[in-house]
């Protein structure tokens, strides 16, 4: 099992990414799409990766289009 120091640096790093994909202009406004198809806002999208690193997946972010506009992906790994 990951330490907590080891689980903070999965989801600060998805978090890293996610900042780095999403323009602080659009955070307001972007979307997020989980695996299960749900589309979610940005700070809901940092939540989920954040609960997903506490669960034992290694969450992973994508910039892609979602519903014709520019969004992310989010994914996990084990």
């Amino acid at each position: 099992m990951a330490s907590n120091s080891e689980i903070e640096e999965l989801w600060i790093a998805a978090w890293n990414d996610l900042y780095a994909i999403v323009p602080e202009e659009d955070r307001c406004n972007i979307r997020c799409l989980l695996p299960d198809g749900e589309i979610i806002d940005f700070e809901a999208c940092k939540g989920w990766l954040q609960d997903s690193a506490y669960a034992g997946y290694i969450p992973s972010v994508a910039g892609a289009w979602v519903l014709g506009k520019p969004g992310v992906i989010v994914s996990t790994s084990s």
